[in-house]
């Protein structure tokens, strides 16, 4: 068990990092990803509660790794000092994940991910989690791994709201959040989050949700464009044909409808 507490300091570096998205990565569906992107955010001392509203604000969601290789581009991307903070006692706490214990809930009660997806895997540290408060406290998944190039140690349970009922003073709140991006509004089999950053999809209120996907214009016509190349033509129509009978292979598009085949439907 992790408890944190806030430090009570932001730094302007720790508040260009929160506004911007530019280290996001991509976990490429041809990696053997799931095409999901990811970011680490440094944000200065935060709350979980407040860590997950944040992401939710960028159109995304606190990370939920649910395999070891989705945890391991989670851990590579968060090898940044500034995301990590040491308490009294040598131990280090690192971003905010998106598993938790509901509030009210016992110490043995199931963990989840803010998204609902089934609890099937987990990354906990040697140790972790062992429920180090009494129950009816929310607690919440982080990473527990020394900054200063030490070995990356697993998952830590820690308190959300960073006070201690024992020693509040000698456990600092962790400094930042993964944040994951997973929407696909149109049903394209792309996320959202990609599309918008190549522009392919306009989002002129930077939230990253699509305008199309909030009233304004239609996202269908984008879907037929399989190439990208800003027009509905007989490449697109050629993609359609070669990836007839699949999901659309290294293609997705091809598969305009998205309904898991390509085939009359999507011409």
């Amino acid at each position: 068990m992790r408890t944190l507490q806030s430090l009570g300091v932001v730094s302007s570096i720790a508040i260009a990092s929160a506004a911007t998205a530019q280290n996001a990565v991509q976990w490429r569906v041809e990696d053997g990803g799931n095409g999901h992107w990811y970011a680490l955010r440094v944000t200065g001392p935060i709350e979980w509660g407040d860590a997950r509203s944040l992401a939710e604000s960028l159109g995304g969601h606190l990370a939920t790794p649910t395999s070891d290789s989705e945890n391991a581009l989670v851990v590579s991307l968060a090898n940044d000092p500034l995301a990590w903070v040491v308490d009294c006692c040598g131990n280090a706490g690192g971003p905010w994940l998106g598993g938790f214990q509901p509030p009210g809930a016992s110490q043995t009660a199931p963990w989840q991910w803010v998204t609902g997806e089934p609890w099937s895997w987990s990354g906990w540290a040697s140790g972790e989690p062992n429920n180090g408060f009494q129950p009816g406290i929310l607690v919440t998944v982080m990473l527990g791994y020394p900054p200063a190039n030490s070995a990356y140690r697993g998952w830590a349970d820690g308190y959300a709201t960073g006070t201690s009922p024992s020693d509040p003073t000698q456990y600092p709140l962790s400094p930042s959040c993964m944040i994951e991006w997973s929407a696909d509004c149109n049903t394209d089999g792309i996320v959202d989050y990609g599309q918008i950053r190549s522009g392919e999809l306009a989002d002129l209120n930077a939230n990253n949700i699509p305008d199309c996907c909030e009233g304004a214009g239609t996202c269908l016509p984008c879907r037929a464009d399989i190439d990208q190349s800003g027009a509905v033509n007989g490449v697109d129509l050629a993609a359609v044909l070669n990836n007839w009978g699949t999901s659309g292979g290294k293609q997705p598009r091809s598969d305009v409808n998205a309904d898991g085949i390509v085939d009359g439907a999507d011409l």
